[in-house]
């Protein structure tokens, strides 16, 4: 009779603890990811049209692109660009970005940088990705998720050959993106 008490209030501790850890997903018809490189000193911008983002508070970030959905809005360039010498979508049919750490801002709640690796075209290199994070004061269970970075694309191979040189098509590739973000309740194994 003396353990029954010690077993009600564990019995009510387990019962009391969080049983799913908060997890958000994106939500594609209300996200955009772009770039931006120039061409003979012009901007031309495109966009990857299939894309999904994995973020865990404080833990993780993963962003999974499909690169033949990649869209210059001209079928040639289109074409161009998943060709061996641009993206090599053939090969390549995905890249990943993975957060290794986060870290929020010191001055703000919003604004945090995700430090990690992006896998592009079969190589991997280190990149910051800086963005602030907006929750719906109406709807917690939503919030956007926006940024901008720079990237090189000779780091990853993308526009070799002839292309290489950046006289054309210049070297840094301006990546910006506003992702639509819906809080997914994920079970913990007990």
């Amino acid at each position: 009779m003396k353990y029954f008490p010690k077993a009600v209030l564990l019995c009510l501790a387990l019962v009391c603890l969080p049983n799913a850890a908060e997890q958000w997903q994106s939500a594609l018809t209300n996200s955009q990811l772009l770039y931006q490189v120039t061409f003979q000193g012009l901007p031309i911008e495109g966009q990857f049209k299939q894309f999904s983002v994995s973020y865990s508070p404080g833990e993780k970030l993963l962003v999974t692109v499909a690169i033949a959905s990649a869209d210059m809005s001209d079928d040639e360039l289109n074409s161009e660009i998943a060709g061996v010498d641009w993206f090599d979508a053939g090969r390549f049919a995905e890249a990943t970005f993975r957060s290794k750490t986060l870290i929020a801002d010191s001055n703000s709640s919003q604004h945090f940088t995700a430090q990690g690796s992006l896998k592009l075209k079969g190589i991997s290199e280190p990149v910051d990705v800086p963005f602030l994070w907006q929750q719906d004061a109406k709807n917690p269970d939503r919030a956007i998720m926006s940024g901008q970075l720079i990237l090189k694309r000779n780091d990853f191979s993308i526009g070799i050959g002839d292309w290489s040189s950046g006289e054309q098509i210049g070297i840094d590739v301006s990546v910006s993106f506003v992702v639509e973000m819906l809080m997914q309740v994920e079970e913990l194994n007990n």
